[in-house]
């Protein structure tokens, strides 16, 4: 599955999702509802930088 990576600006970090995905917890990952879960900088593909994302505000 591929994995979309964000920079989350509330929190100061990398984050990613997999749309269309459902989590063990039940939640389905989707446009509408997307499930940002938490990254290192060392997970980005290689020649993407922090400063190539877009920028989500991931809520607690």
């Amino acid at each position: 599955m591929d994995r979309v990576f964000a920079w989350d600006h509330h929190h100061s970090q990398v984050v990613y999702r997999i749309p269309g995905h459902k989590h063990e917890d039940g939640r389905d990952d989707s446009d509408l509802t997307p499930v940002w879960l938490p990254a290192e900088e060392s997970d980005l593909p290689e020649g993407v930088m922090v400063e190539d994302l877009r920028k989500v505000s991931v809520k607690d």
